[in-house]
């Protein structure tokens, strides 16, 4: 009986902390709104600085860790396949279209049910390539990270993250970096990447804000997958804020401890996306507009649509694939055209140019 009443107990205290979380979210949202319609820097770096520290106490409560955001659109909430590490970040946009970012990082520990918060402070210049070394949360270079995946690294586990930042006026990073936790601090690179014999603690792309570029996780081939950059005119090779995605593929490929990069690899869909977005020229408006349109795979294989295939893309599979020969093609002659009317044994080694006149004689 004693059982049953503490269960019942501890299922209230839970109940009463989640509601107290949801009052408090409420008011997170307020401040937060009040946040986005600020005008000047000044105002937006004030009230900021308040959302910052209602944001630091909301963590630091009791299930604050397990809480779902649900009035709180515009804040970036990541959290681990593991289920111990959740990243709270958001990001400021100032009047001349730079970016600052602020946030913080949960780490549970399932041995002593505790959790750990980690403060993101950006202290980087935004017109500042970001640095190759090793990096504290209170010295942070600032981005919205968008997919953490956990990988396993000398016995220690760490997450890779892949991450953007609206850098310049004219360029913007995205980065694929890891998160480490080394005693009681939360730090950033680790020597994971491999580029031809250089190992990288992080790897950094720069490239024009007027386009867009793709990283993605690979599950099945254990890969990082992300567009190729290329400047827009040779002219312009090393002035990154012209660079863009060039229809071509690279990828960093996970090989027992380190992802080593492969370029020019052949990237497809993932199998569960079941619909991708465009950008295409309204015709009566003359603006960009967005569409969707459904993904649906024809198997080439399939005798119901073999009319419908004209070509068949490679794949990552069938590039190791070693293509099967019919027995009844090998003694196969190629039927002659109709005009073909000379015999390829006497052909000459040359174009022709040397050939016999054999026009007719002059009649008599």
């Amino acid at each position: 009986m004693r059982k049953f009443f503490f269960i019942i107990f501890l299922s209230l205290v839970h109940a009463t902390d989640a509601q107290n979380l949801a009052e408090l979210e409420l008011k997170l949202s307020e401040k937060l709104q009040q946040l986005r319609k600020a005008k000047t820097n000044g105002e937006i770096n004030k009230i900021n600085t308040q959302f910052t520290k209602e944001m630091s106490e909301f963590v630091r409560k009791e299930g604050a860790f397990e809480f779902e955001f649900t009035q709180l659109p515009t804040v970036a909430d990541l959290k681990s396949e593991d289920g111990l590490v959740r990243i709270v970040h958001w990001n400021l946009e100032y009047t001349d279209f730079t970016y600052s970012y602020a946030g913080f990082i949960l780490r549970k520990d399932p041995d002593n049910e505790t959790t750990s918060v980690y403060n993101l402070v950006d202290v980087t210049d935004p017109y500042t390539l970001i640095p190759e070394q090793v990096i504290d949360s209170k010295n942070w270079y600032g981005a919205l990270y968008y997919r953490i995946i956990p990988v396993e690294y000398n016995n220690d586990m760490q997450y890779v993250l892949f991450g953007w930042d609206g850098a310049t006026t004219s360029s913007n990073f995205k980065l694929i970096d890891v998160l480490v936790f080394k005693g009681n601090a939360a730090k950033f690179g680790s020597p994971l990447f491999v580029a031809k014999n250089k190992t990288q603690k992080r790897v950094i792309f720069e490239y024009s804000d007027k386009s867009s570029m793709s990283i993605k996780m690979d599950e099945k081939r254990n890969r990082i997958v992300f567009d190729h950059l290329s400047p827009e005119t040779p002219a312009l090779t090393g002035i990154y804020s012209y660079y863009v995605p060039d229809f071509s593929y690279d990828a960093y490929v996970w090989d027992e401890d380190r992802f080593i990069l492969n370029e020019d690899v052949i990237a497809v869909n993932d199998e569960a996306e079941k619909e991708s977005v465009i950008y295409v020229m309204d015709s009566k408006t003359g603006k960009v507009k967005k569409e969707t349109y459904k993904l649906k795979w024809i198997n080439p294989e399939d005798k119901q649509h073999q009319g419908d295939i004209s070509h068949v893309a490679r794949t990552p599979e069938s590039e190791n694939q070693t293509p099967e020969i019919n027995p009844s093609d090998e003694n196969t002659v190629p039927k002659k055209k109709w005009w073909d009317r000379r015999n390829p044994d006497n052909l000459s080694v040359t174009t022709g140019k040397y050939r016999k006149n054999r026009r007719r004689p002059p009649e008599p």
